[in-house]
């Protein structure tokens, strides 16, 4: 067939879901409407429009509802979750962008697009058509012959019979049978018990589809695999499954079609309704190209397939729901023919506008070398990625270094590739050696994207580093803190270049890199020392017009020094006291566990949603608090278990009250006692955490693998869990935590006299705050007064309602409601502080902290209840912002006091929010403890003074 006869299918339920978790970010309108699917979708439908010119297209969509096959199984993907709440306003805008295109969208009730994408393919190989399905779904692998093919679009990979069996190991007559034996965990097909790939592959290669393997039992004990010897029995007894697993994966290729294939003509773009919507979600790039495309054409147009009422589709595609959340097709991420906006391609498939690969190098032999650090002392600047093993910098296997000098050259060093076939490799040592004086020469600069993390992966290899430049993660996090800081991300945005992926040159997602072919890693690493390399100056040319850019930057820059001595340095754990924690916790959560069941009537899993809430509301009638009318697919009523759900009845019922502790329990033992001893460093003896410096829209730091700022310090086992974070023989632990710090800081925005009288006079802020709004004298205001007045003072910091003051305190709503009015009728400056912080955010798209930070709030310019998380956000970003602000630039005074101190006399160990934690040599923590005090408390000067308290102990939870 020529290329001009094909019938060109797309998956469009697929594409869209695919298109929705390639987005690294949550991409909205100014006023809110979520756009990233749809933008991605845009792309991807565009790409094929491109490669497939002058073919003929359908896109099949999901219908809503249930398919045939619930009726089967009522089991049937009843494990995929719920689609994301902002994946739902993107359908129609998808829908729309198709048939602007001039494609036709095709839904079928009562089954599922795969049998519909079926059901043409076949009619099209009758009528004489060749088909290619555009899809990443697995199962439409089963329709592939001679005259139907697949296109993975994420991945550029066409699948015809040779392909199809060189993927799966079988081929496509037997894939039906291949997921009835090993069933299919995104589909919940149940298929048979023990059974994976490999058995699966064997059995079918060897005796054919499920009946002959039937038929053959008594052959299966003479095949070579394990458990051939008793496969016989186990697959009779599981023969309803299996038999089951097979209709449940047979694609239905007789369904009535509603469009005939010869009715259909190549498409036609709807130029003006394309520049509609891309004006409508914001997407001025293209609705530039759209433009200049419907100026350029020299042909009438033509009228649509199907063209929506944009009007009614711009009024109500945010609240719109004509999804099947059955649709949901768990795929990788990877990106589409020519390249998406945040996703990744397949290698052999990779291709750039710029060509860049041509300047890629792998350096193998000692005259590359010497041609790379030639280039290097030439051009005085490089960017450069570190390749290394899994885990912690600490402990990690340096496997390669690629390194970029320009636009057009960059090379990649590998060292510690050892598969079979691997080629030799320059010795690391050597290698090192030779890179070492370059890396340590301050006149070199460098550049290295989260270069905190290249900075310790280069220390433990015993390789300092001089000379390096803003990091461009940091930068971009400056620009916008709101964008997700994801390398491939970041140069799509900045550069426009689209990366390939780490899994799409692996065999194996599970595969180490160092068993991945070097030619193929080579290109991949070049890219990231690339992109590092053009997001830098992309970065800087942006910051250039921000004002005092370049002073925060250098802030920044100071911090994340600081950063990189704490993660060097790391956290001494006592992983003893920890085991013997879990082992007192866990026989807790056994005696726990045996009084809910006691309680309950009955046994069942306390960690099943579905089981718990089945247990609470149905068996012991306990009121559900919330109203819902939500029923799974037997028609039973659903419940959400949720934390705050169980807040609400947990006061009445004893056993709500005993799950919540269960929870608790099981939370500090799996994300604690057990976990933080497995993460000590074989190398150091200690735990080392990252402490992200752009990982929050606010600026406060947070911490991961592990999260040591969220151990919980409210309940007797969560402080329990600091008895272990001890200090060394000779040392102290010292913390230093700023004192209401964000009240504080509310009192001086607000310039508010009662507020800065009582934190001058030292006085109990909530006491006076309640005799404020109360109306009578501070030694009258008793305990639970106080405690409201604590709970509006913080609760206002987040924009709390009347409705939230209530059910913090136990007041009505109509008395929280009064309080807050009578509050701000007391601290009127406070009202006026919080509408101009909405108003400026509003008029700005951003709000500022006290050094000047911007923090953006995405949707403050929405409707609903988007603009009043917004606005909630809003309220709260200054204070939050500026918090971490003031302990960052304490950090930085800290720290500079430290370097004058002995050696190791001092480690600055952990920060927790408006905390420092110090490990300090015993003879100085008197003197020490006194500075950091005066330091901390006057690195900065508000209208009211910042005060710190300083614990010191043996251990955290002493010092704290």
């Amino acid at each position: 067939m020529s290329k001009s006869n094909q019938l060109i299918l797309i998956d469009g339920s697929s594409f869209l879901y695919r298109a929705y978790f390639a987005v690294r970010q949550n991409f909205s309108t100014k006023d809110g409407v979520p756009t990233g699917a749809t933008y991605v979708l845009t792309r991807m439908f565009r790409s094929l429009l491109d490669l497939y010119k002058g073919n003929k297209f359908i896109a099949v969509f999901d219908a809503k509802g249930p398919s045939f096959r619930n009726e089967m199984y009522d089991q049937y993907k009843a494990t995929r979750p719920p689609m994301p709440d902002d994946l739902r306003p993107q359908i129609e805008f998808a829908h729309s962008m198709v048939r602007a295109l001039g494609i036709p969208l095709v839904s079928v009730s009562g089954v599922e697009a795969d049998d519909v994408l079926g059901s043409y393919a076949k009619d099209a190989e009758k009528k004489g058509i060749d088909t290619v399905i555009c899809t990443g779904d697995k199962d439409l692998a089963q329709l592939v012959n001679e005259h139907i093919t697949l296109l993975d679009t994420m991945k550029n990979v066409h699948y015809d019979v040779d392909t199809v069996k060189e993927k799966f190991g079988v081929a496509p007559e037997y894939i039906i049978d291949f997921l009835a034996l090993k069933g299919d965990s995104s589909d919940n097909i149940p298929g048979m018990k023990g059974v994976g790939d490999k058995t699966a592959i064997s059995i079918i290669n060897s005796l054919g589809g499920i009946l002959s393997i039937k038929e053959h039992l008594d052959e299966v004990a003479n095949l070579s695999f394990r458990g051939a010897g008793t496969f016989k029995d186990k697959f009779l007894e599981q023969w309803p499954s299996i038999e089951l697993s097979y209709r449940l994966a047979t694609i239905k290729c007789d369904v009535e079609l509603p469009l005939d294939i010869n009715e259909i003509t190549p498409p036609q773009e709807d130029h003006d309704s394309l520049i509609a919507l891309f004006e409508r979600l914001e997407f001025h790039k293209f609705a530039a190209e759209q433009r200049a495309k419907k100026s350029s054409s020299q042909s009438l147009e033509v009228e649509p397939v199907a063209k929506n009422g944009q009007q009614d589709l711009f009024n109500n595609a945010a609240t719109q729901d004509t999804s099947n959340d059955s649709s949901n097709q768990e795929q990788e991420v990877a990106t589409p023919i020519q390249g998406s906006l945040f996703g990744t391609s397949d290698y052999e498939a990779h291709q750039q506008v710029d060509n860049y690969r041509q300047y890629f190098k792998t350096v193998l032999n000692s005259q590359d070398l010497n041609e790379l650090i030639n280039d290097i002392n030439q051009t005085k600047l490089f960017s450069f990625h570190i390749a290394a093993s899994e885990g912690h910098p600490t402990d990690a296997t340096i496997i390669g270094i690629s390194i970029c000098t320009s636009d057009k050259s960059a090379y990649y060093i590998p060292f510690n590739h050892n598969y079979i076939t691997a080629p030799e490799q320059l010795s690391y040592e050597d290698t090192v050696a030779l890179l070492k004086p370059i890396f340590a020469d301050e006149s070199i600069k460098k550049i290295a994207y989260d270069l905190k993390l290249m900075r310790l992966y280069l220390h433990f290899a015993n390789l300092p580093i001089n000379g390096y430049l803003a990091d461009p993660m940091i930068v971009a996090h400056i620009l916008d803190s709101s964008r997700k800081v994801d390398l491939a991300f970041l140069s799509e945005s900045f550069t426009k270049y689209t990366s390939m992926s780490l899994d799409s040159i692996k065999e194996n997602k599970k595969d180490p890199i160092c068993t991945i072919a070097v030619e193929k890693y080579s290109d991949y690493e070049c890219e990231q020392a690339l992109m590092a390399y053009r997001v830098y100056h992309a970065c800087m040319k942006d910051l250039s017009a921000m004002e005092h850019g370049e002073e925060l930057v250098a802030f920044d820059m100071k911090v994340l020094d600081v950063l990189f001595n704490m993660e060097k340095t790391g956290t001494y754990i006592d992983g003893n006291e920890l085991n013997e924690q879990a082992r007192t916790l866990k026989s807790s959560l056994n005696l726990i566990e045996q009084d809910i069941y006691d309680l309950a009537n009955t046994q069942f899993n306390i960690n099943s949603p579905r089981q718990l809430g089945k247990v609470l509301f149905d068996d012991l009638n306990i009121p559900y608090p919330r109203k819902s009318n939500k029923k799974d697919q037997n028609g039973n009523k659903k419940y959400s278990t949720a934390d705050d759900i169980l807040s609400d009845i947990g006061d009445d019922f004893d056993i709500v009250r005993k799950v919540q502790r269960y929870r608790m329990l099981s939370k500090l033992v799996s994300t604690y006692t057990d976990k933080l001893p497995q993460l000590i460093s074989p190398k150091t003896g200690r735990i080392h955490t990252c402490f992200n410096l752009a990982g929050t829209v606010t600026g406060r730091l947070s911490s991961s693998d592990p999260n040591l700022q969220n151990i919980p310090s409210r309940t007797k086992e969560g402080r329990q869990i600091r008895s272990a974070f001890v200090a060394p023989k000779g040392y102290k632990i010292v913390s230093a935590d700023y004192s209401q710090i964000e009240l504080r800081l509310i009192a001086h925005f607000a310039n508010d006299p009662n507020l800065i009288a009582a934190f001058n006079n030292h006085q109990d802020i909530h006491r006076v705050t309640a005799a404020e709004v109360l109306d009578k004298s501070i030694n009258d205001v008793t305990d639970e007064e106080r405690s409201h007045a604590k709970a509006t003072n913080f609760g206002l910091m987040y924009g709390m309602s009347a409705h939230g003051l209530a059910k913090q305190t136990g007041m009505s709503n109509a008395d929280a409601k009064a309080y807050i009015e009578k509050y701000f009728s007391k601290y009127p400056t406070i009202k006026t502080l919080m509408d101009n912080i909405i108003k400026d955010t509003k008029a700005h798209g951003y709000t500022t902290t006290i050094k000047g930070f911007h923090i953006v709030i995405n949707g403050i310019t929405s409707t609903g209840a988007i603009m009043r998380g917004a606005e909630r956000a809003a309220i709260n970003a200054p204070m939050q912002g500026s918090a971490a602000d003031i302990i960052k630039m304490a950090m930085i005074e800290v720290d500079e006091y430290i370097k004058t101190l002995p050696q190791d006399a001092v480690h600055m160990t952990m920060q927790v929010h408006d905390e420092l934690v110090f490990e300090v040599r015993e003879d100085i923590v008197d003197t020490f403890c006194s500075k950091i005090q005066q330091i901390m408390e006057n690195v900065t000067h508000l209208l009211v003074p910042l005060e710190v308290g300083i614990g010191v102990g043996s251990s955290w939870a002493d010092a704290h």
